[in-house]
């Protein structure tokens, strides 16, 4: 277990070459003996195979690796006092459980469940899909308020409430207790907060087990890959589920693509290069499928107002600064290069309209602002009047990016979308994806040539087959809908 605790990433290496290096690291970590053990008397407990246990472990481990630091290196090192705070939490959940109670010892019936709902745009997204079902149930977490934006007959259930109520632990109250000691010892003997992690797992299962033992579905739904859930996928299909989907919402960037847990993958086009380079980073996926993007189709389901948006040459769509920032130096230095790029642009030919959309999480950055000072480049964060950056997209005539999955997505509309990736050194973000490699620009010579082409030029037509990149944003919910009918006709087929 020492080497967990000494590993550091050298920001000196290649940034995709250092998120294999921490997969690695964690690989070799869940096979010590120790923790195999563990990880064996959890699974016997709570009734979930070892391989989903060591998945999950995998998953908890590598949220805590910082990637901020001055080296970065997982936080995992045990303190005493919150071990303790950990300890008294598993003895909580293990001494004052109670039996789940249902109505007529039936569980309740609901069409479709959708989880990882955090805030209201993520019921906004999906739901023109719960819209086709009569009675889909939405997992929420307490910092969700708003109940009413969904439109339809759906009902929301707090995730943490009642955690109490579980049937799995009936009668294995000494063997439970026996298990938080000695995990308890051996966090303390080698000096990691192997408790925390354990806990982790342990309240997702008593969670998952609560919620899937009171509600029957035979559909869950949610996006974001690195939302993926090894316990709840497997806790899901054990209590009579059928298919869990997961829809594509990002690039498959490194940092946030690691060890994910997928039933079926959604992606926005024709493609299967995501799916591959999940799995090098230690992903499970059972099959995938195409359908386009629901987040498009909800931000683009009123135009109209677009005309409050004057036209636009060049549209520079920022991204989040997230984990992807700490893999390496040089991921740094092109970020910034790429922006050096528009401004050198923008001096050269200075009569375009240049305007850098940011992520809405956008902090403000000085070194960016010191870049494009003295340039005619327009800066928006959050646009008024209910636009947002699809609208933006729409009025552009050449839309570029560093990172952003709005370039995908805008390519579906017929639009010019580029990465700008200098010298192609974004390896975190474009390693193994080869199907974007056509559309990455890689030095300012042909930078300028495509500004030319398609904002002084005005030519627009250019060879490149887009669904591979994402299919129509129209109709992207039906597709959703029309891939579980499939499924849905083969469960009545078998009554």
């Amino acid at each position: 277990m020492k080497k967990i605790k000494d590993f550091r990433i050298d920001r000196n290496l290649d940034s995709l070459d250092n998120v294999k290096k921490i997969k690695s690291c964690i690989d070799e970590f869940v096979y010590e003996d120790t923790i195999k053990d563990l990880s064996s008397n959890l699974s016997n407990l709570l009734e979930i195979p070892s391989e989903i246990i060591n998945k999950k472990i995998k998953q908890v481990i590598y949220d805590k690796f910082d990637y901020y630091a001055n080296k970065p290196k997982f936080k995992i090192d045990f303190t005493l006092f919150e071990s303790l705070k950990y300890f008294a939490f598993f003895i909580i959940l293990v001494l004052f459980k109670k039996r789940i109670k249902l109505k007529n010892n039936k569980k309740e019936k609901v069409d479709i469940i959708l989880d990882n709902v955090e805030k209201e745009y993520v019921v906004e997204k999906f739901s023109k899909i719960l819209s086709y079902f009569k009675k889909p149930l939405i997992l929420v977490n307490k910092s969700f308020t708003n109940k009413n934006s969904s439109g339809h007959e759906a009902f929301f259930l707090n995730i943490n409430s009642s955690f109490l109520s579980n049937n799995i632990l009936k009668g294995k109250t000494i063997s439970s207790l026996r298990f938080i000691f000695r995990l308890f010892y051996f966090s303390q003997k080698n000096k990691l907060n192997l408790i925390k992690i354990f806990f982790t797992i342990f309240y997702s299962s008593l969670k998952y087990y609560k919620i899937f033992s009171s509600y029957d579905s035979k559909f869950l739904i949610h996006d974001r890959i690195y939302h993926s859930c090894a316990i709840r996928n497997y806790l899901f299909k054990k209590n009579g589920g059928n298919k869990i989907l997961c829809l594509q919402s990002h690039i498959a960037e490194g940092t946030i693509s690691v060890f994910c847990d997928i039933d079926t993958l959604l992606t926005f086009g024709k493609e299967n290069d995501t799916e591959k380079k999940l799995k090098l980073l230690g992903g499970t996926i059972n099959s995938s499928a195409y359908v386009g993007s629901i987040r498009m189709e909800e931000g683009l389901k009123n135009t109209k107002i677009i005309n409050e948006i004057n036209p636009i040459d060049i549209l520079i769509t920022g991204i989040n600064i997230a984990n992807w920032v700490g893999t390496s130096k040089e991921i740094l230095n092109i970020y910034y290069e790429h922006i050096r790029w528009i401004s050198k642009i923008s001096k050269k030919y200075p009569k375009l309209k240049i305007t850098i959309k940011h992520h809405p999480n956008y902090r403000g950055d000085a070194t960016e602002k010191e870049i494009i000072k003295n340039t005619n480049i327009n800066t928006i964060v959050k646009p008024e009047n209910k636009l947002n950056s699809y609208h933006f997209l729409l009025k552009s005539k050449l839309i570029l990016s560093f990172g952003s999955t709005m370039i995908i997505e805008g390519r579906s509309l017929g639009k010019q979308c580029f990465f700008l990736d200098p010298e192609k050194k974004n390896s975190t973000f474009f390693n193994n994806l080869d199907y974007l490699n056509e559309i990455r620009i890689s030095n300012f010579e042909n930078l300028e040539k495509i500004v030319k082409k398609f904002t002084i030029d005005n030519e627009s037509n250019m060879k490149i087959e887009n669904e591979k990149f994402c299919l129509s944003h129209e109709n992207a919910s039906e597709r959703v809908y029309k891939y579980l009918s499939k499924f849905e006709k083969h469960e009545n087929k078998n009554f």
